[in-house]
């Protein structure tokens, strides 16, 4: 008697294994693309956070804001000590007067950022942030839009 595998069992046992390491790897690949996703929405929500947080800490004290202007991407306003201050959006980033307030690695969409309301009491202004992370296309790119409305405390 003769012991062994034939040739078509061979074949068989091939094709399967060849069938389960595709799917294992189309399964670890989209594993590592929704990671890499997750990082990349993280990273642009910690950077917009932390824009709107510092924007929304100096504007709340703010004396008043000057909306007299039509470019939506520009904010200035009198800071709590009577200084003139302004957030400005271009170039892909938001910045104030001291230094920018978005990394590198994120693009701000500067179409329509900061929206004034001085006929109301409080005045109020509302930020909307449109970003992404640069360099991240594809599946693994995301955009990320926050919207707040800031009440001023002195009015």
């Amino acid at each position: 008697m003769v012991r062994g595998f034939s040739l078509i069992e061979m074949l068989i046992v091939v094709a399967v294994f060849s069938i389960l390491a595709v799917v294992a790897t189309q399964s670890l690949s989209s594993s590592l693309r929704g990671s890499k996703k997750s990082e990349s929405q993280v990273i642009v929500r910690e950077n917009v956070d932390f824009a709107l947080s510092t924007m929304e800490r100096l504007l709340r004290n703010a004396d008043s804001l000057n909306c007299a202007s039509s470019d939506a991407n520009t904010l200035v306003y009198i800071d709590e000590y009577g200084n003139s201050v302004r957030f400005d959006c271009s170039s892909g980033s938001i910045s104030s007067e001291s230094s920018t307030l978005t990394s590198p690695d994120i693009e701000v969409d500067c179409t329509s950022v900061f929206t004034c309301n001085n006929t109301s009491i409080p005045h109020s202004v509302d930020i909307t942030i449109k970003a992404e992370r640069t360099g991240i296309t594809g599946a693994e790119g995301s955009q990320i839009t926050e919207t707040t409305k800031i009440l001023l405390r002195n009015y």
